[in-house]
């Protein structure tokens, strides 16, 4: 039941980030009106944002051989993947939303 109610956490943290990623762009894509340097904030943080994709063939990679070398046998449900693929959706937009928070200041 605790591991359920962990996964509802990060679902509704996820959600949250992902609605307000998306709400905060258009704002201020029609702030900026599209220049230059909001292009260049965000091609920035999805660069940064894209380096969760490093991060989860490496942990793909580890748990492959994890389970090669130790003889495990392994086995997800459907529902479960699926909840494990949007939260790494989830954590890809929080950090996607971290780094245009941090670039746009910068910049």
């Amino acid at each position: 039941m605790n591991d359920q109610i962990i996964i509802l956490l990060f679902l509704l943290i996820g959600t949250a980030a992902t609605l307000f990623l998306y709400i905060w762009k258009a704002k201020k894509h029609m702030e900026y009106r599209g220049d230059e340097r909001w292009e260049a904030v965000q091609n920035k943080a999805n660069r940064t944002a894209n380096c969760s994709h490093y991060i989860l063939l490496l942990l793909l990679a580890v748990v492959d051989m994890v389970t090669l070398h130790s003889h495990v046998q392994m086995t997800f449900t459907l529902n479960r993947v699926m909840t494990i693929a949007v939260l790494y959706v989830a954590f890809r937009n929080i950090l996607e939303l971290s780094a245009l928070l941090y670039y746009d200041r910068q910049l």
